[in-house]
């Protein structure tokens, strides 16, 4: 079973378009119901955001998961000074060196050793900036049979990849349902049992 790739953020205030339909709420719901569909049962890899990296951490205490073998945190030494203090408290974290005191190639580097570290099945977005559009590029060059799943309605710039790719949630379910969502997107089963 391959691993899952988020790609995850909240919109900064001020970085327009992706702050103006940005839905906090709805990045942090999309988020933890991730956690709780795939925690223990599937490894997901992210590059942290300090917005998201406290929710993946709260998710997997109350799920009594050991989050430092459930996930897979890449960091570029970039943003070395910003790093949460929950970063601290995830035994896999890869730390990238920054390239040349630039933020874009730090990115770009970060990204590439992130999205070539795992064998991945899928990729998770949600919410977002400019980060949401690079990652969904490399991703489907790297793994072209992967699924990918934008969950639109976090806005921000997983909306706009959300009508790009025509992809919405299927009808049958509702709009907010994205436990539902992600069991069946991921194929993963409410009853498998989790490596705790």
């Amino acid at each position: 079973m391959g691993a899952i790739f988020l790609s995850a953020s909240v919109p900064v205030s001020g970085r327009k378009p992706f702050d103006e339909d940005c839905e906090p709420q709805m990045i942090q719901s999309a988020v933890i119901a991730l956690a709780t569909v795939a925690f223990g049962r599937r490894t997901i890899v992210w590059g942290g955001h300090p917005a998201i990296t406290p929710m993946l951490w709260a998710a997997a205490e109350d799920l009594g998961v050991q989050y430092a073998t459930a996930v897979k945190l890449f960091q570029t030494k970039f943003f070395e000074d910003y790093f949460p203090e929950d970063n601290k408290r995830f035994a896999n974290v890869t730390f990238v060196d920054a390239i040349d005191n630039s933020r874009v190639q730090s990115l770009h580097i970060m990204r590439e050793a992130m999205l070539t570290s795992e064998s991945f099945d899928a990729a998770v977005f949600i919410g977002g900036m400019e980060g949401i559009n690079e990652e969904y590029e490399i991703f489907r060059q790297m793994h072209p049979h992967a699924k990918c799943i934008p969950i639109a309605v976090t806005g921000g710039a997983t909306r706009e990849l959300a009508k790009r790719l025509r992809y919405a949630i299927p009808k049958d379910l509702g709009p907010l349902d994205f436990i539902g969502l992600l069991y069946r997107e991921l194929n993963i089963s409410p009853v498998e049992a989790r490596n705790i």
